[in-house]
């Protein structure tokens, strides 16, 4: 016999639980600035929108107070309690963050209670309500007189803390708060009406977008069409950034869902152009369905079709990567030969190498007189000297390095243009030498001109083939001691050993 057995919860167990599902205690507190997004957006829509949406959070060691200019009446918290998991806003005509309605439940994962003060227009009482961990019911009071508001809005005091926000570099401190407040709104923040300010002591901390001084990758793909859903979009903001050390972010509603997608394992995204690090953005898809507490996204039909159009778009912004890579490595390599031709100048100025004749552009900087200059002898008559002396030039045309194929084929390392030191770009050390750090590039730039500085005092031109030879020589060597290469007779790092 089947029959049907009803489920019941634990109220209080679950709205506990509800509360603590953000990812850390910064990302419960920007619950607010969502809500208070949330309530311009609606304001616009009605035409009652104030000029600013101010956020202002004041952070103590006893309570965390939040405030910005709109409130609900007592009638609409009600509602909003009655709501959870079910939040009305679902039925909204205004494209809204919040959707699940445990916003106001967030404060458990920073305290224990939490006292909303209201004040819905300037005539209105300010109402005042209590929540609560673990409750199951909201305390619903006039406001004290000392607690009533002076103008709209809402004052939301979280109490009993569970992390102190004054400590410095902790989960709530104001410089942690301000990274991921600007990160996360970035787009309403660079629309202007938003603004937050974090009060901590004697001090005020302003949230603002971080300016972006990185070239644009796709171009035109601001706004792709999802195909067969005409208002369904996709857009991509996104930025090359040659340290290959930034994220892309996928956000919905303007607000950061998934913060890195190479955390994310679908269908390859996490090892495409998107999560090398080399792209830096955001892609926005408000017709996903955002998980609870928007921790990822729903895996429905939504999200594969967002995962077919980011892989459409993929190979160009690939190319477009590729490209700006290219011009960042050529743009480094002249850094590295100009370091490398003042290093070359500096160690041929030594002692070791004062009796080599350079190239032009390589003579050596006039060294002070330490002798007292002769008294003139003789007769003066006037007339200029036409002997030519044993004068040095002091300067020359300024040499040049510069890397290329040889026609000859790979066995050379380089050679000594009109002007200009050149490498080989078919060597087999160059190649390795170019594939390590920049440090490795320097050193073998630096030795390519020191090497034919030195064959440039040989005219025979033989002492060329030797200076080669030692150089494969040298870095045959290097290649055989590699760094876990142990020396017989070296001791690793340790106690030493007792003498017996």
């Amino acid at each position: 016999m089947t029959r049907q057995v009803p489920i019941r919860l634990n109220v209080g167990s679950t709205l506990r639980h509800l509360g603590t599902l953000y990812r850390n205690p910064a990302e419960a507190l920007k619950e607010h600035i969502s809500n208070a997004i949330d309530e311009h957006l609606k304001a616009q829509a009605e035409g009652r929108a104030l000029a600013y949406c101010d956020v202002v959070f004041t952070l103590t060691k006893q309570a965390i107070t939040i405030e910005y200019p709109y409130a609900m009446d007592s009638r609409e918290f009600e509602t909003a309690l009655h709501s959870v998991a079910d939040s009305a806003k679902k039925s909204s005509n205004v494209p809204q963050i919040g959707s699940l309605g445990i916003g106001n439940f967030s404060f458990q994962q920073l305290g224990r209670k939490c006292i909303f003060f209201c004040k819905k227009s300037p005539e209105a009482d300010t109402i005042c309500v209590t929540l609560k961990e673990g409750a199951d019911k909201a305390q619903f009071d006039s406001a004290l007189k000392r607690d009533a508001l002076e103008r709209s809005g809402i004052r939301i005091q979280i109490k009993d803390l569970k992390l102190d926000p004054m400590k410095a570099r902790g989960p709530l401190s104001p410089e942690r708060l301000v990274h991921i407040f600007a990160k996360d709104f970035d787009s309403y923040l660079r629309k202007g009406w938003l603004r937050v300010r974090i009060q901590c002591g004697t001090r005020e901390y302003n949230v603002a977008a971080a300016p972006i001084n990185l070239a644009r990758l796709a171009e035109g793909l601001e706004k792709v069409q999802v195909p067969g859903q005409a208002r369904q979009t996709v857009g991509l903001n996104l930025y090359f950034d040659p340290s290959g050390k930034s994220v892309v972010s996928i956000r919905h509603m303007g607000v950061a869902v998934v913060e890195d997608i190479k955390t994310i394992s679908a269908y390859g995204l996490e090892d495409s152009v998107y999560a090398t690090g080399y792209v830096k953005g955001f892609i926005d898809a408000d017709f996903l369905q955002p998980l609870p507490a928007r921790t990822s996204f729903e895996d429905n039909r939504d999200w594969i079709t967002f995962l077919d159009v980011l892989d459409k778009h993929r190979s160009q912004i690939e190319a477009e990567v590729e490209t700006l890579q290219q011009e960042e490595r050529e743009k480094t390599l002249s850094v590295i030969q100009r370091t490398a031709i003042e290093m070359a100048r500096e160690i041929l100025d030594s002692d070791e190498f004062r009796d080599l004749e350079l190239p032009g552009g390589m003579t050596r900087k006039r060294l002070p007189s330490k002798e007292k200059r002769s008294v003139p002898s003789g007769h003066r008559t006037g007339e200029r000297s036409k002997d030519l002396g044993d004068q040095k030039r002091t300067d020359g045309l300024r040499i040049n390095y510069s890397e290329a194929p040889f026609d000859t084929g790979p066995a050379k390392h380089s050679r000594l243009l009109p002007g200009q030191v050149q490498a080989n770009e078919l060597n087999p050390d160059y190649k390795r030498e170019m594939s390590g750090p920049d440090e490795s590039k320097l050193a073998y730039a630096t030795l390519m001109i020191g090497k034919e500085a030195i064959a440039f005092n040989d005219k025979s031109g033989s002492s060329d083939d030797h200076l080669e030879r030692l150089l494969t020589f040298y870095f045959r060597v290097k290649e055989r001691i590699a760094p876990h290469v142990a020396i017989p007779g070296k001791r690793g790092r340790g106690r030493p050993r007792k003498t017996v």
